[in-house]
């Protein structure tokens, strides 16, 4: 890559013209070249962009010239010779396989994570002279992230989901169920269940807790829960919570500091079974709410008379 850097091209265009130029590549050879350059580009413009805007054919050509860049340096190892050698020996068709295997490597990582990153990530212009292969070693970095993610929520929700568990492919979405389930193993031990879920009882149990408990006795007692559950944790399951942070509940510990309508904002972070949810909001229409109102229940289930 340093050369592809001194002479302003990435390195494939590099070694195409030294192998003409040189007359390693005959006419013929440099004319096939070419075509397959140009229907490459064309199926993927006509796959994933456009073939009715010339800048979407463009961003085509980049693309392939990016991904047959990636797998002929990672066939050559940037060696000139040996990439040139390649080029006349296996083709340019053969380069771009290469490099496309490499990218396939990122939905066989995290299909998610694959389904997120656009192909046009791998465009290079040609006048480009970064390394594509920096680039792809980034990507595969954040695939193996969001996989480790993937696993590690499935893995906490197995115990705390209170509901059909239904994975979503947003990373957002997912760490926030997964701070939710963590918050809801907190709250349980803070109440000494060794349950997963909370149920009507033990919500109100642990409701009268954080009326009837000072405040800082709660933080104290948080941080000794922390370091419980977290003892029950695989290692590398604690390790990744904690690098990601978290471990660090911050929003939990926030919401007992200030005891501002804690009652109200602590269950918004927590994840609570359907029924108690509907309690905890007055939801009369099938759900629960601690049998305040079980006469209108019963009147809005019974049936009209005429």
């Amino acid at each position: 890559m340093r050369i592809a850097e001194l002479r302003n091209h990435p390195f494939l265009l590099l070694a195409l013209k030294d192998g003409e130029d040189e007359g390693y590549f005959s006419p013929e050879l440099v004319d096939k070249i070419k075509q397959q350059l140009v229907d490459m580009s064309l199926r993927i413009a006509s796959d994933n962009l456009s073939i009715i805007y010339a800048d979407q054919i463009k961003k085509a050509c980049e693309i392939v010239l990016g991904i047959s860049n990636l797998g002929l340096l990672e066939l050559c190892d940037s060696d000139s010779f040996k990439a040139k050698e390649i080029i006349k020996t296996q083709g340019i068709v053969y380069c771009f396989r290469a490099g496309w295997g490499k990218y396939a490597q990122l939905k066989q990582i995290s299909p998610s994570y694959f389904d997120s990153i656009s192909i046009t990530s791998y465009a290079l212009a040609v006048s480009d002279t970064s390394d594509i292969r920096v680039l792809h070693a980034s990507l595969m970095k954040e695939g193996y992230k969001s996989a480790k993610l993937l696993d590690v929520y499935k893995n906490i929700a197995a115990s705390y989901c209170a509901s059909t568990l239904m994975v979503d492919n947003d990373e957002e979405i997912l760490l926030f169920e997964l701070q939710r389930f963590l918050n809801t193993a907190i709250a349980l031990l803070l109440i000494d269940s060794e349950r997963k879920m909370f149920s009507s009882s033990l919500y109100q149990t642990f409701n009268a807790y954080l009326i009837s408990t000072d405040k800082a006795v709660v933080l104290e007692q948080i941080e000794s829960c922390i370091v419980k559950l977290t003892g029950q944790l695989s290692i590398p399951t604690k390790s990744y919570l904690q690098e990601i942070g978290l471990l660090n509940f911050s929003e939990f510990k926030s919401i007992i500091n200030q005891q501002i309508d804690v009652a109200i904002h602590i269950q918004e972070i927590l994840e609570l079974p359907i029924t108690v949810a509907n309690e905890l909001h007055g939801d009369f229409e099938g759900g629960y709410d601690f049998h305040l109102d079980d006469e209108d229940d019963i009147a809005y289930l019974r049936p009209d008379e005429h």
